[in-house]
C-alpha cells in the first residue's frame, strides 16, 4: 500500500499546524460575529441618543407648529454642532449600518429574518434618502424642513409620505427599543424593559395622530405650498407646488 496513514506520532514529528488551521472555521466565524454584534450594539446605543430626540420631535406634532419647531430648534443646537453630529450621529450610524450589513452577509441562509432585523433592513434602505432630504437642504441652503416642510410633503404626495413616515417612525422606535433591551441583557445593565406590545401599540396610535396633525387634519396649518421647503423644491427640481402631485 502506498497510502500513508497519519498517526498521532507522525503528526507530532511533523510541522506544527498554523493557528488558522488549528482553530475551526466555525469558531473564527463565531468570534467575528460576536465582535460585530458588540460593535453594532455600542454604536446603536450611542446613536439612540439622537434618535430619541428625533422621534420625540415627531411625537410633538399634535401640540402644534410652535411646540414642534421650538423643540426642534432647541435640540438642533446640540445634535448639529460639528463634534456632536460626528460622534453621536454620523460615525455611530455608519458603524451600525456596516456591522449590520456584515452580519447579514455572514449569517446569510441561517434561519429566518426577525422583525427586529427586518426593521433594520428597512431603515438601511431609506436612510440615505432621508438624510439627503432632511439634512441636505439645511447644510447647502440653510432651509430646515420643520413642521411646515413635513406638512408640505404630506400635502404634495400623501400616497407616499403618510405610509413612509409611519413606517419610518415605527421601524425606528421598534429597532431602537428592542436593540437597547438586547444591550441591557448582554451587558447586565440595571435598566427597565423598553420593548413591549402595549408600548408599541401606543406609539403606533400616537404616530397616526402625529401624522394627522402634520397633515392639517386635526387643526388648521399654514399653506404648505408657501413653506421654505416647498419653495426650495420648486427652485431645485421645478416642482409645481401650486397643487398636490398625487
Amino acid at each position: 500500500m502506498s497510502d500513508v496513514l497519519t498517526t498521532p506520532a507522525a503528526t507530532s514529528r511533523g510541522t506544527t499546524p498554523t493557528t488558522s488551521e488549528a482553530v475551526p472555521r466555525t469558531m473564527q466565524s463565531s468570534s467575528l460575529i460576536r465582535r460585530l454584534k458588540v460593535a453594532q450594539a455600542i454604536a446603536g446605543t450611542v446613536f439612540s441618543v439622537f434618535l430619541s430626540f428625533h422621534l420625540a420631535n415627531f411625537f410633538l406634532a399634535p401640540f402644534g407648529p410652535e411646540v414642534f419647531n421650538g423643540f426642534q430648534r432647541s435640540i438642533r443646537v446640540f445634535y448639529q454642532s460639528p463634534l456632536v453630529e460626528w460622534l453621536v450621529v454620523v460615525v455611530p450610524l455608519l458603524v451600525h449600518v456596516v456591522c449590520g450589513v456584515w452580519l447579514l452577509l455572514v449569517n446569510k441562509g441561517r434561519g429566518r429574518l426577525s422583525w427586529h432585523r427586518m426593521a433594520g433592513i428597512f431603515l438601511m434602505l431609506v436612510i440615505v434618502g432621508h438624510v439627503a432630504a432632511v439634512r441636505g437642504p439645511s447644510v447647502l441652503y440653510d432651509v430646515f424642513p420643520e413642521f411646515e416642510g413635513l406638512s408640505f410633503s404630506l400635502w404634495y404626495f400623501p400616497a407616499y409620505f403618510y405610509p413612509y413616515y409611519f413606517l419610518l417612525a415605527m421601524a425606528g422606535f421598534y429597532h431602537m427599543t428592542l436593540g437597547l433591551d438586547r444591550v441591557r441583557i448582554r451587558f447586565s445593565l440595571p435598566l427597565p424593559t423598553l420593548s413591549s406590545r402595549i408600548l408599541l401599540l401606543t406609539v403606533a396610535a400616537w404616530s397616526v395622530i402625529s401624522l394627522l396633525a402634520l397633515g392639517g387634519l386635526l387643526f388648521p396649518v399654514s399653506d404648505p405650498s408657501t413653506s421654505a421647503f416647498a419653495l426650495l423644491g420648486a427652485q431645485l427640481f421645478g416642482l409645481d407646488v401650486s397643487r398636490p402631485w398625487l
